[in-house]
């Protein structure tokens, strides 16, 4: 389980740029959930996921995962037990080097490294079996370099690799924006399987209303470093895009736009 209790965040303090975004901000997040996050520009999505990750300090509040505070861990620690999607397809692989030499590395996250060979060539049925769940035919592309995929399939092998070890928490940082609208389609179908075959908890940042609402457990919108609408189980399954649509339309009228 994920606990954010009373949480404060302020950028450049102490100068004419001072912006607190989070305020005593709490959220629990429970083992199992596939949360959506949507909300505009600067409503504090991906902020979200940096103080989860590590990424940037909290200034006041805890963080929990199971009981424990980890606001003093490390960012590389924290990624021993979270996964990572970005929205960019190149953040989650290394370009130069092969699926092979990719799925191997992700394999060994968090595991004690020396002077070993990094590729374990015992391992690679695994990977092939891996990839063919995926539907993509990368599994005849073991040895080709991942930066010469297309965006779609790198971010298919960035998702598989985010998962292969064992997770506290899988965050999908808008994992599907830098793609075509097939191949996100395609990328939300392979998430939504990934997450229910292997009972992952995850958090998903997303601009698409309709991916919000069509997946996951709960759905969360945010504003201003605000929940302004937390709806789950039957609540979130009768929710339709419009009616997101709808509150995004009265937010905007309010800000004067």
């Amino acid at each position: 389980m994920l606990e954010l209790k009373n949480i404060t965040k302020i950028f450049n303090p102490g100068s004419v740029t001072e912006m607190c975004l989070f305020e005593n901000f709490n959220l629990t997040v429970q083992e199992g959930e596939f949360v959506s996050v949507v909300g505009s520009n600067g409503s504090g999505k991906t902020t979200l996921l940096n103080l989860i990750c590590g990424s940037i300090p909290v200034d006041e509040g805890e963080i929990l995962i199971g009981g424990k505070d980890i606001r003093k861990q490390k960012e590389f620690f924290r990624y021993r037990t979270i996964g990572r999607v970005y929205q960019d397809p190149a953040l989650g692989t290394c370009p130069h080097m092969t699926i092979l030499e990719n799925m191997s590395l992700a394999d060994n996250k968090g595991k004690p490294f020396g002077l070993t060979g990094g590729v374990n060539r015992k391992r690679a049925d695994y990977y092939r079996d891996q990839l063919a769940s995926l539907g993509l035919g990368l599994e005849d592309k073991m040895n080709v370099q991942v930066g010469s995929l297309s965006g779609g399939q790198r971010q298919a092998v960035s998702l598989l690799m985010a998962t292969m070890t064992p997770l506290d928490f899988l965050i999908l940082d808008e994992h599907t924006a830098a793609l075509d609208p097939r191949t996100a389609e395609i990328i939300m179908e392979l998430t939504d399987k990934i997450v229910k075959e292997k009972g992952l908890t995850a958090i998903m940042v997303t601009h698409n209303l309709r991916y919000a609402v069509e997946y996951g457990t709960r759905l969360l919108m945010m504003d201003k470093g605000q929940i302004i609408l937390d709806q789950a189980g039957e609540a979130k399954k009768n929710m339709k895009t419009d009616d997101i649509l709808h509150i995004f339309n009265q937010i905007s009228i309010e800000c004067g736009n």
